[in-house]
């Protein structure tokens, strides 16, 4: 007999997807494209957004495309 060890799928799903930030920038481009081309969004997907845009807006990306440092409290 036979023994073999499956590991279980959703661990290796988990590590094997983008990282959950980068899944939601994709999807709020997604909108913001649907938006821009005239598709009407439910209000709460466009507030979404919206305030996506402000977050990018409010904290741009630097030229190096790093993460900016904090401002010192």
């Amino acid at each position: 007999m036979k023994i073999r060890h499956y590991e279980p799928y959703a661990p290796l799903r988990a590590r094997a997807y983008p990282a959950i930030g980068d899944q939601l920038d994709a999807i709020m481009k997604f909108a913001q494209h649907l938006q821009t081309s005239g598709q009407v969004l439910p209000d709460e997907v466009a507030q979404w957004v919206a305030q996506c845009n402000h977050v990018k807006q409010r904290f741009p990306k630097t030229a190096d495309s790093g993460a900016e440092p904090l401002p010192a409290a």
